[in-house]
């Protein structure tokens, strides 16, 4: 009875803390991250006496692009965005597709586009307020009758089926 006890009592407690605080030992905090730092190798010919190992020293803040919002080749705007996630900095491509790109060579010239306002394409042009025809007359329209008389033909061949299925069963 007592070894189930134990058993639930080792389970329900963390194992171990149960187990070094029943061997005496002094709880270890877990080790400090220092800051991240960027290695650079300074030179491979060190002079005699100098350290012999990579200089730490912290990364440079680097400038990011933003590419600005514009129509695209569709019409369609597409937003503003910065190039900040990753290694690649510079606004590139087109003016009508951009994108994030390492190559500062690549970088989009964006003051030179001319895509900032809605193409005249896309514009369309506003609903006319005067009617456009003549006005609704009900003795022109035949659409009631070709209904009606599509609707009473179909009505017909259905009867005639029923009729002919129920002659049939009486027959046999």
């Amino acid at each position: 009875m007592r070894v189930p006890l134990l058993l639930l009592l080792l389970v329900s407690a963390d194992p171990v803390r149960v187990l070094s605080a029943a061997a005496g030992k002094k709880k270890v905090p877990p080790p400090r991250r220092s800051p991240k730092v960027t290695e650079v190798n300074v030179s491979t010919a060190a002079p005699p006496g100098a350290a012999g190992g990579p200089t730490q020293v912290r990364a440079p803040p680097t400038q990011h692009d933003t590419c600005l919002g514009y129509y695209d080749v569709s019409g369609q705007f597409d937003t503003e965005f910065r190039c900040n996630n990753t290694d690649h900095r510079f606004c590139c491509g087109s003016c009508f597709l951009r994108f994030c790109c390492a190559d500062r060579g690549k970088r989009l010239q964006q003051r030179g586009c001319t895509n900032y306002d809605t193409p005249a394409w896309v514009r369309t042009p506003p609903a006319s307020p005067a009617p456009t025809g003549a006005a609704y007359d009900p003795e022109l329209d035949r659409t009631n009758r070709t209904v009606f008389i599509s609707c009473g033909v179909v009505a017909l061949i259905v009867a005639i089926g029923i009729s002919a299925k129920v002659a049939y069963d009486r027959a046999t």
